[in-house]
């Protein structure tokens, strides 16, 4: 049978039906079976509860504008599987989606990899045959059993460690942060950002025992300046000064200083890495959905931010509270089942005038009958919609153009968003 390309994503996506599957060797065994290409270039591998995708984002930016060719695999996407597998920016096009299922679709199907372990093959592959000189990979859950850690990479990053997908990972930060130290391999540098000082023991063990050498992002590599978005890095030698990423927030500076550091110890006769790239990259990201400002004429101002978990709803919230002082914004939101809602809530009830709940298309969305009873909304009021659209044309009949809405909660949330009205 040969596809076109909604015949090859649909098949892809019909990967779902086999669940997430935690465990390397049918992956290894495939990507044996097509050559392993993921030891055909090298590779640098993060992990982390948040951050870990902007955090790779910046690095690939950055190794683009150093005049690498540079391969990029985050997970989730927001509109199209195909933001997942990017090249100097670039989704991996519809044809070559087309031409890996087409190829491969009879062993996909006896091995019966799942959705998240055929992405992975089909980006490393992808790879390989675009001649990238060095990929970026993120890990889609965990970092231990994660079909991503089929790599030898130069160096692997963990983020930030905190509560989320406990129902998979454990519900302390010690079990969290050893799924993610499996990411940590015999003499391959790791690179920690700002971590829980429980989560970075774990950490040092792991890379006590396995002789791994140990980098640690401190608060003294970086000055930031909250009301300009600027970053000070020093580092081993490397000076930057005023350097603005394109993200907003000062979670986005962390990222960015960790990004930094992370190119800095790269930084090599084989892998060189000028300040102006480095500059250059971080003012040049493209990262939808993280606090990302949407603007138009007349109408009031929308932010979108995909936080999911209670950490990510306080980065946001941190970050609104900067950059909009004494504003109050009103909230649409839908949320996964499993999450800490009222937590999510509490942080954001005091930017919030008023809470809008909405589905998520996704069978995981939370029953919202079940939010409003189980939630305390701390005084704010709270309505349900039907959905998205529905919100969001009742708030611009009601709004000021010097309104803020916040779209918040969930990747779906914010791709819905970006595929109707982006």
């Amino acid at each position: 049978m040969k596809h076109n390309y909604v015949s090859a994503e649909r098949f892809i996506l019909s990967r779902e039906f086999f669940g997430m599957k935690l465990g390397l060797e049918n992956i290894s065994q495939f990507l044996e079976s097509i050559g392993s290409p993921q030891h055909t270039y090298p590779t640098i591998h993060l992990a982390g509860t948040n951050g870990k995708g902007s955090t790779a984002a910046m690095i690939a930016s950055v190794l683009h504008e150093a005049g690498y060719k540079t391969g990029l695999f985050t997970s989730p996407h927001l509109v199209s599987l195909r933001e997942r597998i990017r090249v100097d920016g670039r989704m991996i096009p519809g044809r070559s989606v087309t031409a890996f299922v087409d190829r491969y679709r009879r062993e996909l199907d006896r091995r019966k990899l799942s959705f998240f372990e055929v992405i992975t093959a089909m980006a490393l592959y992808y790879f390989e045959r675009a001649g990238v000189d060095l990929a970026v990979i993120e890990t889609g859950l965990g970092g231990r059993l994660d079909a991503t850690n089929v790599l030898t990479p130069l160096l692997t990053i963990t983020t930030d460690i905190s509560r989320d997908h406990v129902e998979i990972l454990g519900s302390s930060l010690r079990k969290i942060a050893t799924e993610k130290a499996g990411i940590i391999k015999p003499s391959v540098p790791h690179l920690i950002g700002l971590l829980p000082r429980e989560a970075e023991q774990v950490m040092r063990q792991r890379c006590r025992s396995v002789g791994a050498p140990l980098h640690r992002l401190t608060k003294s590599d970086f000055l930031v300046d909250l009301s300009k978005g600027w970053l000070d890095f020093t580092w081993n030698g490397c000076r930057l000064e005023k350097v603005a990423p394109a993200l907003n927030g000062p979670h986005q500076l962390s990222n960015a200083a960790l990004a930094l550091k992370a190119l800095a110890i790269l930084d090599t006769d084989s892998l060189k890495v000028s300040r102006s790239a480095m500059r250059a990259g971080l003012r040049a990201v493209d990262w939808p959905g993280r606090f990302q400002i949407v603007r138009r004429r007349g109408r009031p101002t929308v932010i979108l931010d995909v936080c999911h978990n209670a950490s990510g709803v306080a980065a946001f919230v941190g970050a609104f509270k900067i950059r909009f002082p004494d504003e109050k914004a009103h909230i649409i939101a839908g949320f996964v089942r499993r999450k800490p809602h009222q937590e999510m809530i509490d942080l954001m009830a005091p930017i919030a005038n008023g809470f809008h709940l909405v589905p998520l298309k996704t069978h995981r969305s939370t029953d919202l009958s079940g939010l409003i009873d189980q939630t305390d909304f701390r005084g704010v009021p709270v309505r349900r919609s039907g959905s998205l659209t529905v919100a969001l044309r009742r708030l611009l009949k009601t709004c000021r153009s010097d309104d803020i809405i916040v779209v918040a909660g969930s990747h779906f949330l914010v791709g819905e968003f970006l595929e109707k009205f982006g």
